[in-house]
């Protein structure tokens, strides 16, 4: 059964976004939301369409440029469709851990098909993405019945729900849904019994767990980390 996704970036992230304004990594994420969001997916279109009519609205400065000249070379040089590459060289759409299989949404394949080894603990598993150094960028898949330790954060945390549901303290969370959190906010993430999960998760610094020793947390918050 599907879902409504309730969970979005917001328009100031939308329209920067679009703007170009964002960390790659931030940016990542808020688009992999648009590639499962039909609703940011119109509202982004919107926020490009009002900043093209901006830019054609200001005033144009007369040069010398040979726009047919330069439009022949693009095309000249322009790389073959995606359907004309070989099989191997389109992204991968596929992603595998845990004996299970999920699609990757657009944004995310080509990153995904070199993503880090899976890293185990518990019924937890992550695997790092190889972008900028800004934030640490991982697929975070969540087993059945799993529950992540109580933890708050030391910067941004953005939590991208691409298959399954996640809940929390503050409601559940299905494919698509955006969660961002700061450290004012702490929570338990956890699976149900019977779905686990698959996220993409951005974080700018390391989580800081609320509960249990921290000699036997600080494995984890390398884990995460």
């Amino acid at each position: 059964m599907a879902h409504a996704i309730k969970f979005h970036p917001g328009m100031s992230l939308l329209e920067q976004f679009a703007e170009g304004c964002l960390s790659a990594d931030v940016a990542l994420a808020v688009a992999a939301h648009i590639d499962l969001c039909p609703h940011c997916q119109q509202l982004h279109n919107d926020v490009t369409a009002d900043l093209a009519s901006q830019v054609l609205l200001q005033p144009v400065k007369a040069d010398n440029t040979d726009w047919n000249a330069m439009l022949s070379n693009i095309v000249a040089n322009t790389d073959m469709s995606q359907q004309d590459k070989p099989q191997a060289e389109r992204p991968q759409q596929l992603i595998e851990v845990s004996q299970r299989q999920f699609e990757l949404p657009r944004a995310l394949r080509r990153l995904g098909a070199n993503h880090g080894k899976w890293l185990h603990l518990g019924g937890i598993a992550t695997a790092k993405l190889p972008t900028g150094n800004d934030h640490h960028v991982s697929l975070l898949y969540i087993s059945k019945d799993t529950e992540v330790p109580q933890h708050t954060h030391l910067g941004l945390e953005m939590t991208l729900v691409l298959a399954g549901k996640i809940v929390d303290e503050n409601g559940e969370y299905h494919a698509g849904d955006l969660l961002i959190n700061s450290p004012d906010d702490t929570h338990t993430p956890r699976t149900m019994a019977d779905e686990d999960c698959l996220c993409l998760s951005v974080l700018s610094a390391p989580l800081h767990f609320k509960k249990g020793l921290t000699r036997l947390l600080n494995p984890l918050q390398q884990f995460f980390y």
